[in-house]
């Protein structure tokens, strides 16, 4: 399939499969699943690089191959680009079920060795034991995370890796996810944002019971707000917007954060406005505030929320907690509150080794080289990133104009949704990065 000369048409957008094994750390467990992976060799050139994106907590998406950061490199330096789906995601399913026993296989540990034995298949697949290609890793968000600790686990394997909006440091009660929002928005928005809130409340506290039933009628709930439980998770579901709007802060959004801001200062009536936008961003004939989704153990590529929440709920922690002085988040979303959902999800009573996942992969300063790493300043995830150079060779870009995992997507020319200057420096800056980790290969 790869050539040396790069004459194939653009491809990548059929699936191939790899036999993985189940169970890394097990010798005698021979179990195996099909792991599925895309690629594209259109501009691959023999010795050039091979370009390997991580999939992370969600379905893989040949767009990883065919568009966006990934493939321009592949482009300028004759690099063949790999995506590899994380393992109980899409369709790399070891099981029929996510079933709590099914799920003891889910873990970043088990994700980042599934990738030696693949690269090794990949070698002898597609003959590039003589090439001496440089293999460079790049991910974003949790897959941003798995880059790096990629490069920290196998250097020998990996040479250089890229990681984009990468929370590295585990964090069980991360109120400064709310926090980062709240400085986003800046002091206008925010007293906008303040006043919907001030009503909502106001409806919450009403005794009559008048006040929850304005709520559901304003927010379309599927189910009604007469019960604690069902009105804590009306406050945990109601703050999406928010967190939505700055975490992707991205101008080819419905509702980018400065789309928000300016919606709620032309909106007369604020709790209106800020309702009809959450009920456009949620979607659907209704919004659903339960937990049923996170309770489905059939296996389909979009049930991902609750695979997810497992990782979170035994690695990473990553709880939004309220803060604990703001006038628009509830006090009730705290760590007791995140602690009762995984208990629900999984039936189980179930609480994240953070300190574990901190100590085998370093947090904030990983034992590592190679590595260049990307965040929005205010992008609520940076505060668990690593946001100043560690080393030479470890390398912080900070971009304010736009939010999470601006630089991995395509690049637009278009005045109505051009990249900002800031993302296309640092975007050049891991061009430089690559040719440097290319060059010093050759």
């Amino acid at each position: 399939m790869i050539n040396e000369k790069g004459t194939n048409e653009l491809s990548g957008s059929e699936a191939n499969w790899f036999e993985q094994k189940l169970d890394h750390f097990t010798p005698l467990d021979t179990r195996t699943f099909q792991q599925r992976y895309y690629v594209n060799d259109t501009y691959y050139q023999e010795g050039g690089p091979i370009l390997l994106f991580l999939g992370g907590e969600g379905q893989l998406s040949s767009f990883w191959v065919k568009d966006g950061l990934v493939l321009n490199l592949a482009r300028q330096f004759n690099g063949t680009v790999v995506a590899l789906e994380h393992r109980y995601y899409g369709q790399s399913q070891p099981f029929g079920a996510f079933t709590v026993s099914n799920l003891k296989y889910l873990s970043s540990l088990q994700a980042l060795h599934d990738i030696p034995s693949f690269r090794r298949e990949f070698i002898e697949k597609y003959k590039l034991q003589n090439d001496n290609n440089a293999w460079i890793s790049f991910g974003c968000s949790y897959s941003g995370s798995l880059s790096l600790w990629l490069r920290n686990k196998f250097p020998n394997l990996i040479d250089g890796a890229y990681s984009g909006s990468s929370p590295v440091q585990a964090e069980l009660n991360y109120s400064q996810y709310d926090d980062t929002c709240e400085e986003a928005l800046g002091y206008s928005c925010k007293r906008y944002i303040e006043m919907a809130f001030d009503e909502i409340k106001e409806l919450l506290n009403d005794k009559s019971g008048n006040g929850l039933k304005e709520l559901e009628n304003l927010f379309y709930t599927c189910q009604k707000l007469d019960s604690p439980t069902m009105i804590n998770l009306f406050k945990y579901n109601v703050i999406s917007l928010i967190q939505f709007s700055v975490q992707y802060n991205n101008v080819q959004l419905s509702y980018p954060r400065n789309e928000l801001c300016l919606q709620m200062a032309r909106a007369d009536d604020k709790l209106q406005q800020y309702a009809k936008m959450t009920r456009d961003l949620m979607g659907g004939e209704c919004f659903d505030l339960s937990l049923d989704s996170l309770k489905v153990i059939a296996v389909h590529p979009e049930n991902n929320g609750r695979t997810w929440w497992w990782q979170k709920a035994t690695e990473f922690g990553y709880y939004k907690n309220s803060p604990p002085s703001s006038n628009i988040f509830f006090p009730e979303i705290n760590g007791d509150f995140h602690n009762w959902v995984a208990n629900q999800v999984f039936d189980t009573n179930i609480v994240p080794n953070v300190n574990y996942t901190n100590m085998i992969y370093g947090a904030k300063n990983p034992d590592v080289s190679n590595v260049i790493i990307t965040n929005g300043v205010y992008d609520p995830w940076s505060k668990l990133s690593i946001l100043e150079d560690l080393s030479p060779t470890v390398t912080s870009v900070l971009y304010s104009s736009s939010g999470h995992c601006a630089p991995v997507y395509s690049v637009s020319e278009d005045p109505a949704t051009k990249t900002p200057q800031d993302v296309l420096d640092a975007i050049q800056k891991i061009q430089d990065f690559v040719k440097k980790i290319i060059d010093t290969k050759a």
